[in-house]
């Protein structure tokens, strides 16, 4: 295919490898809460200009209100903080493949949700990643400081989950860009009141200005943008298994920028979880709603396509359903 690096889905995997790197980077000068209030209100700001500049209509309206502060309060300050908290100490590498375990946690809420159900490769392939994220969590220790805090990127993933369920059915009525705007200024005034913004002036270098404009411009304006573009248009399932290679890029952006040598359990942990990804995305799934769920409403359907990873989708309406006419035999 001609330009494919310029699909939504590819642009998305290239900004954001280099987010963990970077926020490894920025954390040597700021605290978690404090990197969490700067991205994401400096990415409103980048958004916020650019909405201006192309005179964009807003489009949100009041009832969408309610699902976007929860998405962004859950998808951008939750998300970032636990990220940044967790990243204090875990490696970059194993920062992303820890994340990977998010379309495990999006299956487990359409389960209960939406009393979905998938094949046996799909519940063996759950086990095999969480037993994957186990290694990778409490494997030996190495030199990169990696701890118990990797539970805390492992709530990131969880928080991503429920994000991208809550958010999905705005895409249907909001721009990508615009949703992004109002999530990273709710985001960023929600993590606000944990910032202090004590850092020391002496200790920011040019490293720290590099890593904060990768992490706000390339890793949130952009990489945040051409994921909802990519769910807007569904295209996740032509691209979606190169969610799986984030890791790998982030590992060797990791290993040579910070020298963050992999430990073999995030290797062996990870090479197991993302294998349990797998083969959860191969699996056919069998969907049995037995009537509203607990969130239902327009939340989406978390499908499941062959060779892919999980997607989330629009549930049915009643639109999507045939029209059944009753006709009386008298009629006539």
């Amino acid at each position: 295919m001609r330009h494919w690096w310029r699909r939504p889905d590819v642009l998305m995997v290239g900004a954001t490898a280099p987010a963990y790197v970077a926020t490894r980077e920025a954390l040597t000068v700021l605290s978690p809460q404090d990197l969490t209030s700067l991205r994401f209100l400096g990415a409103a700001a980048v958004l916020g200009l650019y909405l201006l500049v192309n005179r964009q209509r807003l489009r949100i309206t009041r009832r969408d209100v309610p699902r976007l502060l929860a998405a962004a309060l859950c998808g951008y300050a939750g998300f970032g903080l636990l990220l940044s908290l967790g990243q204090s100490t875990v490696p970059a590498g194993t920062t992303s493949l820890l994340l990977n375990i998010s379309p495990v946690f999006a299956f487990i809420l359409g389960y209960f949700v939406l009393v979905e159900r998938t094949t046996t490769l799909g519940y063996i392939g759950m086990v095999v990643a969480v037993g994957g994220v186990v290694i990778v969590t409490f494997g030996d220790s190495t030199a990169t400081g990696f701890d118990e805090n990797a539970l805390l990127i492992v709530g990131a993933a969880l928080l991503l989950s429920v994000f991208l369920i809550v958010q999905q059915p705005l895409l249907a009525r909001v721009p990508a860009v615009e949703i992004v705007f109002w999530s990273c200024a709710i985001g960023g005034i929600g993590a606000l009141p944990l910032a202090t913004f004590d850092a020391d002036p002496a200790q920011v270098t040019t490293s720290f200005w590099m890593a904060i404009v990768v992490l706000v411009v390339l890793s949130t304006v952009l990489a945040n943008s051409m994921w909802n573009v990519t769910l807007k248009h569904s295209s996740v399932a032509e691209g979606g298994s190169l969610l799986l290679v984030v890791p790998i890029f982030s590992l060797l952006l990791g290993w040579l920028v910070l020298g963050e040598a992999p430990s073999l359990a995030a290797i062996g942990g990870g090479a197991i979880a993302l294998a349990g990804v797998v083969m959860l995305s191969q699996a056919t799934s069998r969907r049995k709603l037995a009537g509203p769920g607990l969130l239902t409403g327009a939340i989406p359907i978390i499908d499941v396509h062959p060779g892919l990873v999980p997607i989330v989708t629009m549930p049915l309406t009643l639109a999507d359903l045939p029209h059944f006419e009753m006709v009386s035999p008298d009629a006539d």
